[in-house]
């Protein structure tokens, strides 16, 4: 804790000396933000943490035409109190296309790339988090990726080529790979907006421990191939959205899906959800799991309170229950 203690210090100086030089300001973007949470089972469980402090230093349009950056870090409990480097990206753009170079979390899922500090429950559901291409691997892998977006941003799509292993190790010796695809289409309806996707992933997989996905004894060599299909309508009252993944690993297949909805009234949020997820694991339950949430945005998402409870239905039973207490705060 005395390390993250000394670089958020270091980072909050470094802030102020940027904000006081303009040149350097106008060219780049430094943020973070902090999520303190505690939960509770109301039994034999009761926790607080650092859920997340997070940390980033990106170029501002104004740093270049065609390049820019981004570097971000994260510090959490999960982690065992030691910061994370999570993106080290190089960008160009040229007309309507643009490359990502770097370590970064190649394009695949609807909820994956929504904040997690916008999102409206305090967690992306399980399906995503496991079944995205680095899923258990530390999210990002090391690639490129090639974008396109039109003019209007009606339509989106991306391609990407990766190591294929995740960002837990280095291999100096790899004879995978990765391939993955992303397609979206945003349609306005008045002041109404509907987006249809979807996204795709080809791995040739060499000794992974998939992480909840198979059993931790079992290490994966062959084809895996992954799908994922999403929409959502958004309106300023009401956010819904759905998702579907599947992952096909040599011809055994998990998958998950989840609806949810977000119900805005002034600064306050409603917050309900169902999802399922079905591993490759016998020994695991594959019931759904529901949310019911609320948020107060005090200042937006900048100062935010956030009340979750997550639980399980068994024969009309609520199990597995746990109630979630988070307050989020921006650096700036």
């Amino acid at each position: 804790m005395k390390k993250a203690v000394l670089f958020l210090l270091f980072v909050l100086v470094a802030n102020q000396f940027f904000a006081q030089e303009t040149k350097l300001s106008q060219s780049i973007d430094f943020n973070g933000y902090i999520q303190l949470r505690g939960i509770t089972d109301f039994d034999n469980y009761t926790s607080f943490s650092v859920r997340r402090l997070k940390l980033w230093v990106k170029s501002k349009p104004g740093f270049s035409e065609y390049w820019s950056y981004k570097i971000q870090t994260t510090f959490s409990s999960f982690l065992q109190e030691k910061f994370f480097l999570q993106d080290v990206k190089i960008g160009y753009k040229t007309g309507r296309f643009s490359f990502d170079i770097g370590q970064f979390v190649p394009q695949y899922s609807l909820q994956r790339f929504q904040h997690d500090y916008i999102l409206g429950p305090v967690e992306r559901t399980k399906a995503v988090n496991v079944l995205i291409p680095d899923g258990t691997l530390g999210v990002r892998d090391i690639g490129l990726q090639i974008n396109f977006i039109t003019k209007n941003k009606f339509f989106e799509t991306h391609l990407g080529l990766f190591n294929g292993y995740g960002i837990k190790e280095y291999r100096f010796k790899n004879s995978g790979y990765m391939f993955t695809h992303k397609s979206a289409v945003n349609i306005p309806i008045k002041k109404h907006l509907v987006k249809l996707g979807y996204s795709l992933q080809y791995r040739k997989a060499e000794d992974l421990q998939l992480h909840f996905i198979l059993p931790d004894s079992v290490l994966f060599s062959g084809n895996d191939f992954r799908f994922n299909l999403f929409a959502m309508f958004k309106s300023k009252l009401i956010k819904l959205q759905a998702e579907y993944l599947n992952a096909n690993l040599d011809g055994s297949k998990a998958y998950g899906y989840y609806f949810l909805s977000v119900i805005n009234i002034s600064k306050h949020q409603i917050v309900l959800s169902v999802e399922d997820y079905k591993d490759l694991i016998q020994e695991t339950s594959d019931k759904p799991n529901y949310r019911i949430g609320y948020n107060y945005l005090i200042k937006d998402y900048k100062i935010k309170i956030s009340l979750d409870n997550y639980f399980r239905l068994n024969s009309g039973k609520i199990e597995n229950y746990y109630a979630s207490l988070q307050l989020q705060l921006f650096l700036k």
